[in-house]
């Protein structure tokens, strides 16, 4: 009874603080409301869809480029409604998980150095103005990292009752939440690299941040979410436990679970961040190695055969690389789709029919490839596309085979596909000597050897794998990964960026060194930490080599209010300037009235304003304002002039976003700017359109965002474990060491004893944990509520079931005497 009233008495305070937070955020219109409206619809429904609406919204539900607010961001908004209306619907039901016993006095501990490390965060008070929820320097700060993990810990009833009986809605739709996710990060990872460097273009140092808006000070925060999400793929691909409930569309979760492998690895690997490629491996080594180990234990898997697969990964993966530096992109392809149709083809069961049929269908194609590359009216030249219509037939007839097999007309489609092999091959052959002539046929020549012995497996009388689940998934995952790994570990900027390993290695030991040593020295902050939030103004000010990060502040004269930029002043010496920021929605073409109020503390102060194409950290095709500031200047200065928005859009993914910056390029002096405007002259929608909100700063920081593009040092510690005990000390650090290891022996003794959601959530740990030694995680908020949830949930074990007694019942009753 008292635990239903408490739940109904917090799902009301919640819903009064979402009435406060939509009350004062910026971009609360009709279509956010609908929008949260909908979604406690669905939670009354299905109370439970919280566990798949979250992880799935949670990387992409960021929208502080164009609001400029991240104190309060709207996952805050989409988790308010879930405590809403979760802990309404909820109230009477009885756990169904319970945390291990360590696991529940660590996170009690936890809570309390969280909330203490707060209390010194933000202490002495600083007055709530227009710079109190703005600016990472502020003493609220630490305000925006709680929320991080107060959000975990405030859902951990809900998760403890919506995980239902056996923990099954963490598979059926905690997991589904993870990978839709997962798409949507990569998806739009693939959106901004087809926008600015071109979707396959790996020479350009061009590092994609979508969808996350807190690298706009650097960090490695889209590392960290793939870390984590990516191993989530592998309950799809594995198939159920023999012990899990059947689940509808289970059939797709093979082919679904592999075109999410594509994209998560396309989207990790192409981020360059050195972090990622240890977080991938890491992850795929502890999955592969319990999944080894219990093979192993059951004698389905010999070690022999263990080593002789990873031999033959590795061989085909080197002669997969000579091909793609031969023949690039698309030989690599041609020779991967052979593979593919090699693969199912010596894996088939049934036996053809009529193999003289099929011999000679297979010399039909292989004749008609060749007439449609050689007989070609442009065969000759570099732009002949025969080659590629000739591997297209080839291909769909491979494919149009491999479909039949899982019908009744299996032995028609190994006929297909063995008819459709010599076509492919000389397809492969043909595609590889257009792109770079005969240098190229050796190595597309050795890949063909490799298809012919793979085909050439049906015909062993103990074959050494068959078309079955597990044999499908590795044989693709193989191929998929082989696919992601090669072009990318063969461009330009891989070499450059593992080429300076040593030298960033040196540069982040002197930063953690840097970072402890700014700490005060007593004994109190040395256990229980500098407090949350802490560092950036801690940087700020004590920092030993003499930086001074870029700085901002809204000040008011009278009635006025107005922004004022702080120089920056760092040893890099490039790229150093924080640059204010706001989204224009500009028309390719049109010309553009830009419009300002400067003032300048003196003549080295160098303004600097311009549209540019721009995600959040790289500028590109910028259209400056010409200033002509004069020598001696004081006080107030009007600045107009055009600028005509020359930008082309993508033929496929449309117009980059376009951005109005402001930055203040010297090393010294302040920068005051107001009643910033850029109104439509011609060429748009309509003259006289104003595309700036909130140019006069009235609002503060509503709408403007900042960003800092190349120091990050100032804004992050740069690993997880040092940033806790700044933040925490080396007590607050040694309580989450107690909480993550007792998930980590609570998921290890699960995924041996054949839990594979256990050896997924410790893979994805283990991610988190890599990417943590060169990035601190917890800063960003929306990770280190992931993160705890990942903790939590996988750490959670069924709960007890306890007989109920009714009321009235006498002591020593028997409780089948009530039932009669």
């Amino acid at each position: 009874m008292i635990a239903g009233l408490a739940a109904r008495v917090g799902a009301g305070a919640a819903l009064l603080l979402l009435g406060a937070a939509l009350s004062v955020y910026p971009a609360a219109g009709p279509w956010l409301v609908a929008a949260l409206a909908a979604y406690a619809a669905l939670l009354w429904w299905r109370p439970a869809a919280w566990l798949l609406v979250l992880p799935a919204v949670l990387p992409i539900m960021d929208f502080t480029p164009w609001t400029g607010w991240f104190f309060l961001e709207e996952l805050d908004l989409v988790l308010l409604v879930t405590c809403a209306v979760g802990y309404w619907r909820l109230a009477a039901g009885s756990p169904a998980g319970r945390l291990p016993p360590v696991a529940g006095p660590a996170l009690v501990l936890l809570a309390a150095c969280l909330a203490w490390a707060t209390w010194r965060g933000i202490t002495p008070l600083a007055p709530l103005d227009a710079n109190a929820f703005n600016n990472y320097t502020s003493s609220y700060n630490g305000l925006r990292i709680l929320k991080g993990f107060a959000w975990p810990i405030v859902l951990l009833p809900l998760l403890r009752r919506s995980c239902g009986p056996d923990l099954v809605n963490l598979r059926r739709l905690f997991v589904p939440g993870m990978l839709l996710g997962l798409v949507a990060a990569s998806l739009a990872v693939a959106w901004e690299r087809m926008l600015f460097p071109g979707l396959l273009n790996f020479a350009t140092d061009y590092r994609p941040t979508a969808p996350f808006s807190a690298m706009h000070t650097g960090g490695a925060a889209l590392d960290a979410y793939l870390a984590m999400a990516l191993p989530f793929v592998a309950v799809w691909l594995a198939g159920r436990d023999k012990d899990a409930p059947r689940e509808r569309f289970a059939a797709l979760h093979l082919p679904l679970g592999m075109a999410c492998l594509l994209l998560g690895c396309f989207a990790g690997l192409t981020l360059f961040s050195r972090d990622i490629y240890l977080a991938y491996g890491a992850s795929g080594a502890v999955l592969a190695a319990i999944a080894a180990l219990r093979a192993l234990r059951a004698r389905q898997l010999r070690w022999r055969t263990l080593l002789a697969g990873a031999a033959v990964l590795v061989l085909l993966g080197a002669c997969l690389m000579a091909v793609f530096d031969t023949s690039g992109y698309r030989g690599l392809l041609a020779a991967l789709g052979a593979l593919a149709v090699a693969v199912l083809a010596g894996a088939a069961a049934p036996r053809v029919r009529s193999p003289l049929l099929a011999g000679t269908a297979g010399v039909v194609l292989a004749l008609a490839a060749a007439a449609l590359a050689l007989l070609a009216p442009d065969a000759g030249s570099a732009q002949s596309k025969g080659v590629y219509v000739a591997y297209t037939l080839a291909f769909a007839a491979g494919g149009a085979g491999a479909m039949l097999l899982f019908t009744r007309h299996a032995g028609l489609g190994v006929g297909l596909m063995l008819a459709a092999l010599p076509a492919l091959m000389l397809a492969t052959l043909l595609v590889a000597y257009h792109h770079s002539g005969a240098t190229a046929l050796p190595s597309a020549a050795v890949v063909l050897v490799a298809v012919t012995l793979l085909a050439a497996h049906r015909l062993l009388p103990r074959p050494l794998w068959r078309l079955d689940h597990r044999s499908l998934m590795l044989a693709f995952c193989g191929l998929i990964v082989l696919a992601t790994v090669i072009p990318v570990s063969a461009s330009y900027y891989t070499e450059v960026r593992f080429a300076t390993v040593s030298r960033d290695l040196q540069v982040r030991f002197k930063h953690w060194g840097e970072a402890l040593g700014m700490m005060d020295q007593d004994l109190s902050t040395q256990l229980f930490g500098m407090g949350l939030g802490r560092y950036p103004v801690t940087y700020l000010w004590r920092n030993t080599h003499g930086e001074t990060p870029g700085t901002f502040r809204y000040e008011q004269e009278g009635d006025n209010l107005f922004l004022r930029i702080g120089a920056a002043q760092y040893a890099i010496g490039y790229g150093e300037a924080l640059r204010f920021l706001q989204h224009v929605d500009v028309e390719p073409g049109a010309t553009y009235a830009v419009a300002l109020d400067l003032r300048r503390s003196g003549d080295q102060v160098i303004p600097r304003v311009a549209l540019c194409e721009r995600w959040l950290l790289y500028p590109r095709s910028c259209q400056h304002l010409k200033l002509r500031p004069e020598k001696g200047e004081t006080g107030w200065q009007h600045y107009e002039g055009t600028v005509t928005a020359r930008f082309t859009p993508h033929w496929l993914a449309g117009q980059a976003p376009v951005q109005l910056q402001v930055a203040s390029e010297s090393s010294s002096g302040a920068l005051d700017v107001d009643n910033v405007s850029v109104r439509e002259l011609s060429g748009g929608r309509g003259s006289g359109r104003e595309l700036i909100a909130n140019g006069s700063f009235s609002r503060a920081h509503d709408y403007w965002f900042f960003s800092s593009d190349r120091n990050h040092m100032p804004w992050h510690v740069k690993n997880l474990a040092l940033n806790t005990v700044f933040e925490l000390g080396w007590v607050g650090a040694a309580v989450a060491a107690l909480l993550l290891l007792a998930a980590v022996a609570r998921l290890l003794q699960g995924a041996l004893a054949g839990q594979q959601l256990s050896a997924v959530f410790l893979a994805a740990l283990a991610g988190a944990m890599m990417v943590g030694l060169f990035d601190s995680i917890t800063d960003v908020p929306r990770l280190a509520t992931l993160l705890l949830l990942l903790v939590l949930a996988g750490a959670l074990v069924p709960a007890r079931v306890r007989p109920v007694r009714r009321a009235g019942a006498r002591r020593g009753q028997p409780a089948e005497a009530l039932m009669s």
